[in-house]
């Protein structure tokens, strides 16, 4: 079942009721890009690519919220929910209310 993704200038616009059927996933902040980057290194591993559940690199994640830099993110935060299969109205909303990025995106539940 696949599950939306979206980020929290889109959460913001939900009605309290549509606010309700997502759960938050993560809030992403620049000091935790460091530290990762820190350890890793620490570690020897100097090719480290950043990824999680919800997106496979740092690059991505920036154009989800629509940042060009990690400096630029400051405690954003994804909420998720799974969607019904036919839900493509469900999604075209959403996509309506991001203004940056583009803080919809759908991924296969794994």
């Amino acid at each position: 079942m696949p599950v939306v993704i979206i980020g929290w200038g889109v959460y913001d616009k939900l009605t309290e009721k549509e606010k309700k059927e997502f759960a938050l996933v993560a809030n992403y902040e620049t000091a935790f890009f460091y530290e990762c980057y820190e350890y890793e290194y620490a570690k020897g591993n100097i090719n480290y690519e950043w990824s999680d559940l919800c997106f496979k690199s740092q690059e991505e994640l920036l154009e989800f919220f629509g940042y060009e830099i990690i400096e630029d993110l400051n405690a954003d935060a994804v909420y998720a929910k799974r969607l019904e299969t036919d839900a493509e109205e469900d999604l075209e909303n959403l996509m309506q209310l991001s203004e940056d990025g583009n803080q919809v995106k759908v991924i296969r539940a794994q």
